[in-house]
C-alpha cells in the first residue's frame, strides 16, 4: 500500500472515529435528558391526584436558579443556559399536560405515581448530570449545531414530546456556550 493511499485510509479512519464521538456523545446528553424527561408522568399523575395545577412558577423559578448556580460552576456561560433550562421546562409541561389529557379519554387505574417530593429530587440529579455532559461535549471542542441535529432528534424520545418539543430543545441547546475567559 502507497504512503498516500495508507495516509487517507487513516485519515478517513480518524474523521469517522470523530464523528461516532460525537454521536456517542450527543447520545450520552439525550439519555440523561430522556430519563429526565421520563419522570414527567409521575408528576403529571402525582398533581392530578392531589389536584395540583401543571404550572408552578415558584418552583420553575428554583429549577432555574440552581441551573445558573450550576452552570456558573460548571464554566457554561449562566445566561446561555437559561433558555434551554426553560424549554426543559416547557417540554416536560407539555408532557404533563398531554398525560393528563389522555387520562381525561382513558384513566389508567393500574398505576400510581411516585411521591412528587421523590420524583423532584431525582429529576434534579439528572438536571445536575445533564448540566455536567454540556459542558463536557463543549470544554471537548463539540460544537452542538446542525451536524448533531439528526442523532439528537433521533434518540430524544419520550411518549408525549412533540417534535416541536425536539425542536425547541435542540434549538436552545444550540445557545449553551462554555464561559469566555
Amino acid at each position: 500500500m502507497n504512503k498516500t493511499l495508507l495516509t487517507a485510509t487513516m485519515t478517513a479512519a480518524l474523521l469517522l472515529t470523530a464523528v461516532d464521538s460525537h454521536a456517542a456523545n450527543i447520545t450520552d446528553l439525550t439519555t440523561l435528558m430522556n430519563q429526565r424527561l421520563s419522570y414527567m408522568k409521575d408528576v403529571a399523575g402525582y398533581k392530578a391526584a392531589n389536584h395540583l395545577a401543571i404550572e408552578d412558577s415558584a418552583q420553575e423559578q428554583k429549577v432555574l436558579d440552581a441551573a445558573v448556580v450550576q452552570a456558573q460552576a460548571e464554566g457554561l456561560d449562566p445566561e446561555s443556559i437559561k433558555p434551554f433550562i426553560t424549554a426543559q421546562m416547557s417540554a416536560a409541561k407539555a408532557i404533563e399536560y398531554r398525560y393528563l389529557a389522555d387520562w381525561q379519554a382513558v384513566p389508567e387505574t393500574s398505576w400510581q405515581p411516585r411521591p412528587l417530593d421523590v420524583v423532584r429530587a431525582d429529576v434534579a440529579a439528572l438536571s445536575t448530570k445533564i448540566i455536567t455532559q454540556i459542558h463536557v461535549l463543549l470544554a471537548a471542542g463539540m460544537r452542538i449545531d446542525h451536524l448533531q441535529q439528526h442523532d439528537f432528534m433521533q434518540s430524544l424520545k419520550q411518549p408525549n414530546l412533540s417534535r416541536a418539543d425536539e425542536e425547541q430543545l435542540f434549538q436552545a441547546l444550540k445557545q449553551v456556550k462554555l464561559i469566555q475567559k
